[in-house]
């Protein structure tokens, strides 16, 4: 596998700032390249704007970060500007396992360094009045080679073998991709890439990916195509070709949906009714349906007809997996027993007769003995009397089961 060269000039940058006397032979050895590959590393970061230069030392050719720079570096910021990048560190979580975490680790513990020590206490306080809910984050720790050849791959327009597992077909699938862009969402990493086996532009999920490895070649994104373009048309990360989609929520969920912006595409028409129609232009994907679904019932898609019938079909398939239970089946579904009715709650002790009477509805024992129908009495049923400690009648559920569960939004 081809080295990432973005990460190895990173590696390169921090021997040196590090302050050791470093020649390119050391480098080459330390990084397993030739001395000529070291020194176009170290013109590429000079022309990124790093003040790098050579020196001798000991009769060697030596490579040093001019003096003074991190002393500019902080001066150029105002107390005001550090204080924000200090409150941002909550928002850079999702990169815990990225390759460049460590290094933004260091660089925000020096930003708080370079802050007053008496106003810690008071950005501290203030730190806790806002706050950043991260989403659910993937693990990259044990990924980093393949996110480096990523980033290499990408920033080069270098064509890369991939071998990636599928969750569709549960099987570990060869892919040779050109990759155009990494995105972040909602707390994952993911590819956007032309696989050459389907001569399209799809997303890839970067924790899938289980090696790598960046062919010694180029491509060119072709001219008809926009990357930012088929990242506009997703509803979330997923892109695709755009749609008309338009959606009608109910006067319950009106407000909810006219408060926020679920789509740079979108537009709002009010209704007489209260009720509010979202039109988007999106590709209608897995994501737009899950989101669809979590109204209910108090949206409706009037078009495409498309994506309401397929809609349709996924909530039918769905009825099966929710009906309801009835009081009787809870128990062996593992209700607690409070929750059940008294009758299947243990068994009940032995009660004498004015007890039993008790228990009885107040036609039982006329009905019985008259010979009529009782409620769950065949009309044969003669002059039986019921056994001793056995309710007749309907059994109502307990108030705890009848009640429906009402989820909070």
């Amino acid at each position: 596998m081809r080295n990432a060269e973005v990460i190895r000039q990173w590696k390169i940058l921090k021997t040196i700032e590090a302050g050791r006397y470093t020649t390119a032979a050391d480098l080459a050895g330390e990084h397993r390249v030739t001395e000529r590959t070291i020194r176009r590393d170290i013109e590429a970061l000079q022309e990124a704007g790093f003040p790098l230069y050579d020196d001798r030392a000991d009769g060697r050719k030596v490579w040093r970060l001019v003096e003074g720079h991190k002393q500019r570096l902080t001066q150029s910021f105002t107390l005001a500007e550090l204080a924000a990048l200090f409150f941002g560190k909550n928002m850079l979580s999702f990169l815990g396992g990225a390759p460049f975490a460590q290094d933004l680790e260091s660089a925000f513990d020096k930003i708080k360094e370079a802050l007053p020590a008496r106003s810690l206490p008071y950005l501290a306080r203030i730190q806790e009045l806002f706050s950043a809910r991260p989403d659910p984050a993937k693990d990259y720790s044990k990924k980093q080679d393949v996110i480096s050849g990523l980033i290499d791959a990408t920033l080069h327009q270098r064509p890369a073998k991939i071998a990636y597992f599928s969750f569709n077909s549960k099987k570990t699938k060869e892919y040779t991709l050109d990759p155009y862009r990494l995105v972040y969402y909602r707390g994952g990493l993911y590819l956007y890439a032309r696989a050459h086996e389907y001569g399209e532009v799809r997303t890839f999920a970067v924790e899938r990916v289980q090696s790598i490895e960046v062919l010694d070649q180029q491509f060119e994104i072709p001219a008809d195509f926009s990357v930012g373009e088929y990242a506009r048309g997703a509803f979330g990360i997923a892109g695709g070709k755009p749609e008309a989609v338009e959606l009608v929520f109910a006067a319950e969920m009106a407000g909810y949906i006219r408060e926020r912006v679920w789509h740079e595409s979108q537009s709002m028409e009010d209704r007489s009714d209260g009720s509010v129609a979202l039109s988007l232009q999106v590709a209608p994907g897995w994501e737009l349906k899950s989101w669809i679904k979590g109204f209910l019932p108090h949206v409706r898609v009037t078009k495409p007809a498309s994506l309401r019938d397929e809609i349709a079909r996924e909530l039918a398939a769905a009825r099966g997996a929710f009906v309801p239970l009835r009081p009787d089946q809870g128990a062996r579904q593992g209700c607690h027993p409070h929750q059940l009715p008294r009758r299947h709650h243990g068994r009940r002790r032995r009660e004498g007769p004015e007890r039993q009477a008790a228990h009885l509805p107040p036609h039982a024992g006329r009905e019985h003995r008259t010979g009529g129908e009782g409620p769950g009495e065949r009309p044969d049923a003669g002059a039986r009397l019921p056994r001793p400690g056995r309710i007749q009648g309907p059994v109502r559920p307990h108030p705890e089961v009848a009640r429906p569960l009402h989820l909070q939004r």
